[in-house]
């Protein structure tokens, strides 16, 4: 599959796969942006798995709360690619909870929310760490959720994928500098690889493009998936809270339409694992405020009245001279209403030694991206 892939990539076959498309998942930029104006240091952020979790509160959301959800420009579903993630959506329940027929989802789990608050915390931890391999032990703390919760809406993913060129841990350099946003200096293990890589910059942003070994075999209508690495040149959370659908989709068609060229890669290892968000606030900047309020309509769980109270992700993700392995688990809360080619040139060079975006997608689809980051400090 490697000598597949390498033959592709030298014919250019990889970049007029579906680069007429205009659309790409204009909702994972928006809750990116929130996000990297939100928070501060590493951000970790699985679109994916997020609307994972929407589609699952779709199938209960009735009237004014379902054309909420619908309206959102989420990414295409059922994408074929070369890398399959294991994936796992659940419907936890409250024991004396009943759900109105029609409902389907793969696990359908009845946890004593209001009986026994702690073993229903317990039951869904158990869960998210059984389907992310153990990356992820735990998601939900005890006050997360309370005796009035009635279900929990949650979707895992798992993704272990080689690089179909494997950096040289011989060239790995250890305690390399790599200077944080404030001007401070960390030391880091600093991977170095020379390829023929997919390479591009525009005026403020350098990027390139480590593609996975396809897991299964490649069709024609397949998505090749890989690591964006975008370099900007200021402040990587400012670049990240202004990327724009139009500028994101510019830089992948820009890498989509390259030639793989002689490039050197400086990268970090890293092992992100910034710990449980809400994203509550980065999905009420989206629109989303009626499925948080009094007034949501979630009747087509329940005649129960239901509010959704949180939405919580936890997201892992790790990268070493092998490959990458990235988890994420996102749990709806939702509670009784009262709750709340040609001659070789000079080699391009990226240098991935200040903070950095990385998004684990393909280039042509319009998907939404399996993981989206900042490296703030690896």
């Amino acid at each position: 599959m490697k000598n597949i892939l390498t033959s592709l990539l030298a014919m250019g076959t990889l970049a007029t796969a579906s680069t007429d498309t205009n659309g790409t998942d204009a909702f994972a930029l928006q809750m990116f942006n929130t996000l990297a104006k939100e928070q501060k240091g590493n951000v970790v952020f699985s679109p994916a798995s997020l609307e994972g979790v929407i589609h699952l509160l779709q199938q209960g959301a009735r009237g004014e709360t379902a054309i909420e959800l619908a309206a959102l420009p989420m990414g295409e579903t059922g994408v074929s690619t070369t890398i399959q993630p294991l994936e796992a959506n659940a419907l936890f329940i409250d024991n004396e909870l009943k759900l109105k027929p029609g409902i389907r989802v793969p696990e359908l789990i009845s946890v004593p929310f209001a009986k026994n608050t702690p073993q229903a915390v317990a039951l869904i931890n158990s869960w998210a760490k059984k389907h992310t391999k153990g990356l992820i032990e735990q998601v939900l703390n005890a006050s997360d959720v309370s005796p009035r919760t009635r279900l929990v809406a949650a979707n895992a993913i798992y993704l272990k994928a080689k690089w179909s060129r494997p950096f040289d841990t011989e060239e790995t350099r250890k305690n390399t500098p790599f200077t944080r946003a404030d001007g401070s200096k960390t030391r880091v293990d600093m991977m170095r690889q020379r390829e023929d890589l997919r390479y591009a910059e525009g005026d403020d942003w350098q990027a390139v493009v480590l593609y996975y070994r396809a897991d299964k075999r490649y069709t024609p209508d397949m998505q090749w998936v890989g690591f964006i690495g975008i370099l900007p040149k200021g402040n990587a959370h400012e670049f990240a809270a202004t990327l724009t659908p139009r500028k994101y989709q510019a830089i992948r068609r820009k890498l989509a339409a390259e030639y793989p060229q002689d490039t050197i890669v400086y990268l970090p290892r890293f092992d992100m694992n910034p710990g449980t968000i809400s994203l509550k606030p980065a999905l009420e900047a989206c629109g989303v405020t009626l499925s948080f309020s009094p007034a949501a309509n979630y009747t087509g769980f329940t005649d129960t009245e239901l509010i959704l109270s949180d939405v919580l992700q936890r997201c892992r993700a790790k990268v070493d001279e092998e490959g990458t392995e990235a988890a994420a688990v996102t749990m709806a809360i939702v509670a009784e209403g009262a709750c709340a080619p040609g001659a070789r040139r000079p080699p391009n060079c990226i240098r991935f030694d200040r903070p950095f975006i990385w998004v684990i997608t393909d280039l042509n689809s319009a998907a939404a991206p399996y993981f989206m980051g900042i490296t703030e400090n690896p």
